[in-house]
């Protein structure tokens, strides 16, 4: 019989404790539903008052890794820099472009154009840093690598400038800092292009100096073959040891390929180095340039050095075009999707969701303090009850 009870036992205290519970909320019923609506009228005015903020986004397609391209297949049908064909540096991916537009090359860019620090009226560009932190997101799609840009300010003119804004500074640092490897050959073979296009100049001056000097202006047929082959190996060498300068970026001593360079270097050398002592009897049947006049001899010299940077010259002038050409087809440009346009609607502050989420926050904290408040009531009571116990049993209690 006691077994078939307790169900009815557990309902009758499930519908007490209901009771209880609904008595305590309608005792507290001035708190549970005037605590909620103060707080959504606050939160209306507190929301009516916000400055309004608008989110321009701009959408880039970064570069495609290369695998090299027509150019570096071109480069290695040279031969002598067929080793630079395979200096890589990898592909430009999606973080290292998030990580520029982050970078703070491009915040200052950004701070200049815009003149933040009077617009954000911050005394310090660390604190013009901190706002574009919070205000500026850039965020990638993990399948697509799509870049997002979003910018937040309260005129939307300005927030979608600032995102157009970013995608220019990116194609600038870009051109700047070689990132793809198309553009690190470009770089190399441009600087190596300058050089040699200088100290070609140069030279060409030294020799006209030396003409008006000795008054030579030209050489027996057999001086102008030793200087032409002086010049060709040079030249030779000189291809060389720009190969073995590319290649220690990625290719350590032991590399075959490495090593192989290095012993055409040294045999190119040998070779120089007997052409330039005029043994006799070479295979091209040179004479010494010993033998020529000492002014011949100066003259000679100048017009080496000519011929040598003119060979250096053209090589590097070959290489650079080709490179120029294999960080075109690279796609080592970012390309915008879709341009920031002016936003019409305000994304801040989310006036409706703001307000629902006060009504609700003051109501869960209104039926909490409902609840303390009816339990520190019932203790009270039970205390003012052992209270008049103890005194009742004092009273008749007849021990004095």
């Amino acid at each position: 019989m006691n077994h078939h009870m307790e169900p009815s036992h557990h309902s009758d205290e499930d519908e007490i404790s209901l009771l209880e519970l609904a008595t305590t909320l309608g005792e507290e019923k001035k708190l549970v539903f005037g605590l909620p609506l103060v707080a959504g009228l606050i939160a209306i005015v507190a929301v009516l008052v916000m400055t309004p903020v608008y989110t321009a986004k701009t959408t880039l397609l970064p570069p495609q890794i290369g695998t090299g391209g027509g150019a570096a297949a071109a480069l290695a049908s040279l031969g002598g820099l067929a080793g630079l064909a395979g200096v890589s540096a990898g592909g430009t991916t999606t973080d290292t472009v998030i990580a520029m537009l982050q970078s703070r090359s491009a915040k200052d860019q950004i701070i200049e154009q815009f003149d933040l620090l009077n617009y954000y009226e911050a005394p310090l560009r660390e604190d013009v840093y901190q706002a574009l932190d919070s205000l500026v997101r850039v965020s990638s799609d993990k399948k697509s690598n799509i870049i997002t840009v979003e910018v937040d300010d309260k005129d939307p003119q300005q927030a979608a400038k600032m995102a157009n804004a970013y995608y220019q500074v990116l194609r600038g640092l870009m051109t700047r800092v070689a990132v793809t490897e198309a553009q690190q050959r470009r770089q190399f073979f441009e600087d190596q292009f300058l050089t040699a296009k200088e100290q070609l100049s140069s030279a060409e001056v030294r020799l006209k100096e030396t003409q008006e000097r000795t008054g030579l202006v030209e050489l027996k047929s057999q001086a102008e073959a030793t200087i032409g082959a002086v010049a060709r190996l040079r030249g030779e060498i000189a291809q060389r040891e720009v190969q073995l300068s590319a290649m220690r970026t990625f290719a350590t001593p032991e590399n075959s390929d490495y090593r192989r360079v290095v012993a055409e270097l040294n045999g190119l050398r040998a070779e120089l180095k007997k052409l330039d002592k005029g043994g006799v009897g070479g295979e091209l049947g040179l004479v010494s340039a010993g033998n020529l006049p000492e002014q011949g001899l100066e003259y000679v010299r100048a017009l080496r050095e000519v011929k040598y940077h003119e060979a250096v010259f053209e090589i590097m002038a070959k290489q650079f075009e080709l490179a120029k050409v294999d960080e075109a087809k690279d796609g080592g440009s970012v390309q915008q999707l879709d341009a920031a346009v002016v936003p019409e609607r305000k994304s801040k502050p989310k006036r409706t969701l703001i307000v629902v989420l006060s009504v609700l926050a003051a109501g869960f904290l209104a039926v909490l303090i409902a609840f303390v408040r009816s339990a520190l009531r019932k203790a009270a009571v039970i205390e003012e009850n052992q209270q008049g116990l103890s005194a009742l049993k004092k009273a008749w209690r007849f021990r004095g």
